[in-house]
């Protein structure tokens, strides 16, 4: 297997390895705050897309020219905004996975230990 392509990648694959450790917790609070972020990325993209739609330059070649510059900014052209975005949301949602392998690995843990107790039985 290669190696990650990201640092976040490459933190999600120390915390496989037992070499990085977060309170579970704090895991659960930083991944709230990247869905909360990732709604704000989100809205931002539907909103930069209704730029993509803009008036009022006229019907000069002039005004048409930099109408089609602004659109292509907000969406479709080198580096818009659209893309620029997703690519932000791209890594939160890699973050995300990171902070759910503690929480997630915790409660594996506490299901496991609970299944055992009651395997036992009472004594």
């Amino acid at each position: 297997m290669g190696e990650p392509a990201t640092y976040w990648q490459a933190l999600a694959v120390a915390a496989d390895q037992g070499q990085l450790y977060l309170n579970p917790a704090a895991a659960q609070a930083c991944s709230a705050a990247c869905d909360e972020y990732i709604l704000k990325l989100e809205n931002h993209q539907r909103e930069a897309r209704v730029l993509a739609n803009i008036s009022g330059y006229g019907d000069f070649k002039s005004g048409t020219e930099l109408r089609d510059m602004f659109a292509a900014k907000a969406v479709g052209g080198e580096d818009n905004m659209v893309d620029v975005l997703q690519s932000h949301i791209d890594v939160v949602e890699e973050m995300k996975v990171v902070f759910n392998k503690f929480f997630t690995a915790t409660d594996i843990v506490d299901d496991t230990n609970a299944a055992d107790v009651w395997a036992q039985g009472p004594k």
